[in-house]
């Protein structure tokens, strides 16, 4: 059989590529893409297994429940390697040696940012009391109504209830028209209705004999004027005794109330009727810095508050150097043995045996 000098370079050729069997593609062995095209593109993990001795400085990067990586090779020599499911992802470069054996991922960087942390003056970590004032945000305070004194984030809730209750008042009731009072532990605020009290003042004028007993029986006009300056006079109270057919305001969803507890009560107020968006939101700083104490867990006793938070990030930076020895590199599978170099110490303890597939 006689060959032509065409025929006898084609098989020379196909020989000569029978020796070369490093990255075989698909059983063939007539292809002609360096490994390095073969490598670029996006690459994702269908096994990861453990077979060596687990490194702590890869646990981050190799770490999950069901471990799933992707990596993104382009043809500059950048590549992105990302944790899936942990939602982690190291960016850095690439490289193969001279003879296309061991693939180089080198400066891989991740940067974690954590926080917010809360500091005061001292430089003292409150996140704990910062949750607690989200909480008390998140669930309207003890109560299902919330309100601060107008451009603050000072709570004046007990204030507008009390006022709350002289506006919806009908009937007769004492009320105190200005300033606070002291009563059995307990602070009175203008718009106060204070029948308990009265009561008690009136049977203390009696048993003094500065009020006739005549008016604990029946409140003439000139008893009611006597009562209020007696309690002027001994308890330094602006009271008065009002009668109320109609209510100034009909409930909680009257449109008049936020007005009616100006004029009525002086309560310059806004309503909190908001959900706070996160531990650094405005409305949760401000409740720590503008209330000097708070009852925040709702449980009787008042935290000591009035303290003006910073919030702040941790940043922290992660570089790992690794080696993937190459066993297959074909144009949709990659198999490979890594390794590590970690401060110029270089470890072959082949830590996990890994699989890919291009994506495309």
């Amino acid at each position: 059989m006689t060959f032509s000098r065409l025929q006898l370079f084609v098989l020379a050729l196909i020989f000569s590529l029978a020796g070369c069997k490093k990255y075989d593609q698909n059983g063939s062995l007539l292809h002609f893409k360096s490994p390095e095209k073969r490598l670029v593109g996006t690459w994702k993990s269908v096994e990861v297994n453990q077979v060596g001795t687990a490194d702590t400085n890869l646990t981050e990067f190799l770490s999950s429940s069901n471990l799933l990586l992707e990596a993104v090779f382009d043809e500059e020599g950048t590549v992105t390697v990302t944790n899936i499911n942990e939602e982690i992802t190291y960016d850095g470069l690439w490289a193969f040696n001279d003879d296309k054996s061991v693939l180089h991922l080198d400066e891989l960087t991740f940067v974690k940012t954590t926080g917010p942390f809360f500091l005061d003056s001292s430089e003292i970590d409150q996140s704990e009391l910062v949750e607690q004032a989200y909480d008390y945000l998140l669930n309207v305070g003890c109560n299902d109504t919330l309100f601060f004194a107008a451009g603050t984030h000072t709570v004046v809730t007990d204030d507008v209830f009390a006022c709350y209750e002289m506006l919806t008042a009908t009937g007769a009731n004492w009320v105190l028209s200005e300033g606070t009072l002291n009563y059995n532990g307990s602070v009175l605020n203008a718009g106060d209705i204070i029948n308990e009290a009265i009561e008690e003042y009136i049977e203390g004028f009696i048993d003094d004999e500065m009020l006739d007993e005549s008016c604990e029986d029946e409140l003439s006009a000139d008893c009611i004027e006597q009562v209020v300056a007696l309690t002027l006079q001994d308890y330094n109270a602006n009271v008065a005794f009002v009668e109320t057919s109609t209510p100034a305001i009909t409930g909680w969803d009257d449109p008049a109330l936020l007005d009616a507890l100006l004029t009525e009560c002086g309560l310059d107020v806004t309503w909190y009727n908001g959900t706070p968006s996160g531990l650094d939101d405005s409305a949760v700083l401000g409740l720590i810095a503008d209330n000097p104490s708070l009852d925040l867990d709702c449980d009787g006793v008042a935290e000591p508050l009035g303290v003006a938070l910073e919030s702040t990030y941790v940043t922290e930076v992660k570089e790992l150097d690794v080696y993937w020895e190459i066993l297959e590199l074909e144009l949709d599978d990659l198999q490979a043995y890594q390794f590590r170099e970690y401060d110029g110490e270089t470890i072959r303890d082949f830590n996990y045996l890994l699989r890919f597939e291009k994506q495309n």
